[in-house]
């Protein structure tokens, strides 16, 4: 039905809402996953390491984690399961109403990181779909890719 009255007023795109209701969902799953992630870190003795590389390995642990995560759903289906329980599903920008095209794994990089600056810069990125004629994040004009409603299996 939402999708229905976007297309009769010409907005396309999913809502900055659902948007957010989904990430707060993924963040949930997140957290536990880093947590897991999180404890063979304190196996590797910090006095073999200078100090800057120790901290640096351990951001880029985290990161590649992060990135598995995201990089696996959005590869494999384009849902992550706050999305699924959204029923958003991201695409790339090239597909057709009538045929899915799964983003690629650089796609899934470039989104995850303009995605992080988007956060970093309070959000404008997200923002910025509340002003796109498309409602397109900043992540998703720079991964050329797009999040829409998942048609429900019956």
């Amino acid at each position: 039905m939402t999708e229905s009255r976007n297309r009769r007023q010409g907005k396309a795109g999913v809502s900055l809402w659902r948007r957010l209701a989904a990430i707060f969902y993924d963040s949930l799953v997140l957290v536990c996953l880093v947590f897991i992630a999180w404890l063979p870190v304190p196996l590797v003795p910090d006095d073999q390491w200078p100090q800057w590389l120790s901290r640096g390995w351990r951001l880029a642990y985290l990161g590649c984690v992060v990135y598995a995560f995201y990089g696996w759903f959005w590869v494999h289906g384009g849902q992550t399961l706050g999305m699924r329980a959204w029923r958003l599903r991201l695409v790339d920008a090239a597909s057709r109403p009538d045929a899915y095209l799964p983003v690629g794994w650089k796609q899934a990089l470039l989104r995850l990181a303009v995605a992080w600056m988007s956060w970093a810069a309070l959000g404008l990125g997200f923002l910025w779909s509340l002003w796109d004629p498309e409602r397109r994040t900043w992540h998703d004009i720079a991964s050329r890719s797009r999040l829409e409603m998942a048609h429900r299996l019956r």
